[in-house]
């Protein structure tokens, strides 16, 4: 079972509420969050319904990926920042 479907679900749910974590906090964690479910629904949109689009000989969903990828590794250091100086704070 290809599980486009169920993955294009997920990242569609969830980009609504990050994109509204954003306009309410302006962190740009949340930003960095809303980009990469915003490509990897569209990653995941181009694979279901138009898989045989490609860019030269790579279909075009794994090009969508390399900035997703991207943006994933940005959120989750913005995250790692976040958490860092909130502990320092504690401590």
């Amino acid at each position: 079972m290809d599980s486009s479907a169920l993955l294009l679900f997920v990242f569609a749910t969830h980009l609504p509420f990050f994109l509204w974590k954003y306009k309410q906090t302006g962190q740009p964690r949340f930003a960095a969050t809303s980009v990469t479910f915003a490509l990897l629904t569209l990653t995941y949109g181009v694979r279901l319904f138009a898989p045989e689009a490609t860019l030269g000989d790579t279909p075009l969903y794994m090009w969508i990926r390399i900035p997703a990828w991207i943006a994933a590794t940005l959120s989750i250091g913005l995250l790692i920042r976040h958490f860092a100086k909130r502990r320092s704070v504690i401590q």
